[in-house]
């Protein structure tokens, strides 16, 4: 019996056309744009769109209706660079760092708007075990990496992230409301790290800065974790120098 002849699926070709356009222009596109510079009618690409936001892969803006990529997408086409090349990278530098400190340090990637750890040392006295946390999962708005995440959404991005996640307490010390997780974020973007202070687990606080791609995406975080009766103001101060030095020395 002959092979059934396979047929080129249009919708995909069309979608993809859509993402390869967005992707050149790395911006926001108004609809009419769209279809004029793929060919793709107003209505189909009006519906293709909306399924691509319904995945989380494109955003509107809600004040002039253009369209842009996700944050979800642009991690997604980045995730060549979060293999275990990455890991093989930057393990050397988590391993002076931990020397240097006497602390445990975790590298971290954002996926589908959670923090997920893909490597870490504990710390050489064992207080804190964080190598556990490798394959785990962590809210972005009360880890010290997190935030670095989504200190570096653009305002449509940040809005989306808001209207998706529920800022809940998972210590006394957690940022629960809008207002006061905006203004940390923008204290993170001029001081250039974050902090977890006891946000995500009392007892213990995190300092993180971001490991960033020539286009100055955050592809992947650093952080070092240290019990809070260790985490002097000295002891914030030095570990981000070291933390600084570090990362200079990445490149991704």
């Amino acid at each position: 019996m002959e092979e059934k002849q396979l047929k080129i699926n249009h919708s995909v070709q069309k979608t993809f056309a859509i993402i390869e356009l967005m992707s050149a222009v790395d911006g926001q596109m108004s609809l009419n744009d769209i279809s004029k510079q793929t060919n793709i009618p107003k209505a189909t690409a009006s519906r293709l769109l909306y399924t691509l936001m319904t995945m989380g892969y494109i955003q509107q803006n809600q004040k002039n209706a253009d369209y842009s990529l996700s944050l979800k997408f642009k991690l997604l086409s980045s995730s060549v660079a979060i293999t275990h090349d990455l890991v093989a990278l930057v393990r050397p530098y988590m391993q002076q760092i931990s020397m240097e400190l006497n602390e445990a340090t975790c590298l971290s990637i954002c996926d589908n708007q959670e923090l997920v750890y893909v490597e870490s040392i504990d710390s050489q006295d064992n207080l804190l075990n964080v190598t556990q946390k490798i394959g785990k999962r962590a809210p972005l708005y009360c880890t010290g990496a997190g935030k670095l995440y989504l200190a570096n959404m653009t305002a449509d991005e940040l809005t989306h992230y808001l209207t998706q996640v529920q800022l809940q307490s998972l210590t006394q010390k957690t940022i629960n409301t809008k207002e006061k997780l905006q203004k940390e974020l923008l204290r993170i973007n001029k001081q250039g790290f974050s902090m977890d202070d006891e946000e995500c687990e009392i007892g213990v606080k995190c300092v993180a800065v971001p490991l960033v791609d020539q286009k100055r995406n955050v592809i992947a975080t650093l952080s070092v974790s240290m019990p809070t009766i260790r985490a002097t103001k000295e002891k914030i101060k030095t570990t981000v120098q070291i933390l600084h030095n570090s990362t200079k020395n990445v490149h991704l």
